[in-house]
């Protein structure tokens, strides 16, 4: 293409070859929003999958913005408007203020250009819009399928009133992905894990069921399951109620809606045998695969 391609018909569906400027058109959004919004903005970036060089896209450019507070955001509602940013409340997302730019919200037209995703600091929205794009960017064969499920979709249904049934049928990927995301990002990274089932406790269930290790959660991150994702820590004698470890491998359940992520004391670390050995009490009944970092 001649001309960078910016925006579809409200609609439509269909999918570009990646372009260089689609992140120069980004980085000036962020900077207009910047403009505006000042400090309120505790991180911004480009996200979807105009972000990620490798896929074709939708040539609709979405930001991601974190802030503490919506009320902040709401009460420059005037401003956002006056520089072409529309509040769409109707449309939003739960957790999160919307915000939308192209022709079809002033009424001259009917493009659609830009998502603006106004969501809370270190919230599950946030931290799913950065990890679903540095993972599919990290993970070629990702990248490469997720870009064919879209070709099919679009081709399946070109014209799709709101793109129901595109985002529909990208649903189960998206989910997937975001799990698999999630514990990747965690891989040799330090954590505080919140101990609810000390060394030596029995499931709360299953009282015959005793903890040979200490195993407890990420507050305030949550999982597959819909609940706070889980840590086996290792390398522990004593039952704990806390404790700062560094995430050393995780364990993909494929026959469970969620993963685990296994933990260890700084410098401490344990082979794939090991591993098994100290989690077998519980992943006996799942099929799981160990991978260490």
């Amino acid at each position: 293409m001649g001309l960078t391609m910016i925006g579809l018909e409200r609609g439509t569906v269909k999918l570009y070859d990646h372009e260089k400027k689609w992140e120069t058109e980004a980085q000036n959004t962020m900077l207009r929003l910047k403009e505006i919004l000042g400090g309120f903005i505790k991180d911004i970036q480009h996200v979807g999958s105009t972000s990620i060089p490798s896929i074709k896209a939708k040539p609709i450019i979405d930001i991601a913005v974190a802030v503490d507070n919506f009320d902040d955001i709401l009460a420059l509602e005037k401003e956002l408007k006056q520089a072409g940013f529309y509040y769409r409340p109707k449309e939003e997302p739960k957790e999160q203020l919307l915000f939308a730019c192209g022709s079809y919200y002033d009424g001259s037209g009917d493009l659609q250009t830009h998502f603006i995703h106004v969501v809370k600091v270190g919230s599950m929205e946030w931290i799913h819009y950065i990890n679903f794009r540095d993972y599919l960017k990290k993970t070629p064969l990702a990248a490469k399928q997720y870009e064919e499920l879209k070709m099919s979709l679009a081709e399946a249904a070109p014209v799709d009133n709101g793109r129901e049934k595109y985002l529909e049928g990208k649903h189960d990927f998206i989910v997937y992905t975001l799990r698999k995301a999630l514990v990747y990002s965690y891989l040799g990274k330090t954590v505080e894990i919140k101990i609810d089932r000390p060394m030596g406790s029995s499931h709360p269930k299953y009282k015959t069921h005793i903890y040979p290790v200490n195993y407890g959660y990420i507050p305030k991150v949550f999982g597959g399951d819909g609940e706070e994702l889980d840590v086996y820590l290792l390398g522990v004698d004593k039952p704990v109620e806390e404790y700062q470890a560094r995430v050393i491998g995780i364990i993909h359940r494929h026959n469970d809606t969620e993963d685990k992520l296994v933990a260890a004391p700084e410098g401490m670390r344990f082979t794939k045998s090991e591993i098994a050995e100290a989690v077998h009490f519980q992943e006996q009944y799942y099929e799981s695969e160990i991978e260490i970092g």
